[in-house]
């Protein structure tokens, strides 16, 4: 009885143009019930991070899934939000890691007590995430109490963090964001053009992000990229993030996300909306 009324489900959910969210090994039956030849589809930051981080819980996931893109030969498509959020969680890895090696002994640079103090409290912190499963990397209210604790120039033999950006964020976020567009061969949405992009169904507005925003919570950077994805001719996205898949799936509309699989069968695959 339970394995017939999910299967009325999901007819229920494609005969209404309902939301999809599939795991990544679903990809090569998901293409195969398309109608239409794929013109490509948007990916998320957190896709990309996990793409590129060996580290990351779904890096495995990434690489499997960025294969069969390139198998099928689908295009793989970024937006100006997508860029800005890739960098900035670039910053924020390069400059947690640069912190914690000031830790080790062997360190170069030298620091005061008071910083080594603050420190070894994030690196408390940044050990609970990695043990469970979230990203270790400091945010961003926690990066500034690290700068606080910092001289800004270099003095009395320790490093001012002017100096400490200089030597390791200094030309890294463009040099991360370009080696990352040329491996995965990216290519980019202009959306302030005058005229309609090819890969367009309809112009972005603003107000529609405001709509999607506020039906399931979800931040306005991503909001903007599930909007992009609906006005575009893309039949899918690609997501490790669990709030776009929750949001794809709340939607009325008929496009799909692919996500990892022990995402969608831990967090998503019980959803009823």
């Amino acid at each position: 009885m339970k394995e017939l009324l999910l299967v009325l489900f999901i007819l229920l959910r494609q005969e209404f143009n309902l939301g999809q969210a599939l795991p990544f090994s679903e990809i090569d039956q998901y293409f195969k019930k398309l109608n239409s030849p794929v013109q490509g589809c948007l990916v998320d930051t957190q896709f990309l991070i996990a793409v590129t981080d060996e580290l990351h819980p779904f890096y495995e996931d990434a690489e499997f899934l960025f294969e069969k893109l390139a198998e099928y030969r689908i295009p793989i498509f970024t937006t100006v939000t997508t860029r800005s959020e890739f960098v900035d969680i670039r910053r924020r890895f390069i400059i947690t890691e640069t912190m914690m090696g000031m830790l080790s002994a062997s360190s170069k640079w030298r620091i005061s007590v008071a910083t080594q103090k603050v420190l070894r409290a994030q690196k408390t912190w940044i050990d609970a995430q990695a043990a469970s499963d979230a990203l270790p990397l400091l945010t961003d209210s926690r990066i500034k109490d690290c700068k606080e604790s910092f001289m800004p120039r270099t003095q009395s033999g320790q490093i001012g963090w002017v100096q400490l950006c200089n030597e390791y964020l200094s030309g890294k976020l463009f040099e991360s964001w370009s080696i990352l567009s040329e491996e995965l061969n990216l290519n980019y949405i202009d959306l302030r053009g005058e005229e309609l992009s090819l890969y367009m169904n309809e112009k972005v507005h603003w107000h529609k992000m405001y709509s999607i925003s506020e039906q399931t919570c979800l931040s306005s950077n991503d909001s903007m990229l599930v909007n992009v994805l609906n006005c575009s001719k893309f039949p899918f996205i690609v997501s490790a993030d669990f709030d776009i898949a929750y949001s794809v799936l709340a939607s009325n509309s008929e496009k799909a996300v692919l996500i990892p699989d022990n995402l969608h069968y831990k967090k998503i695959k019980g959803l009823r909306f």
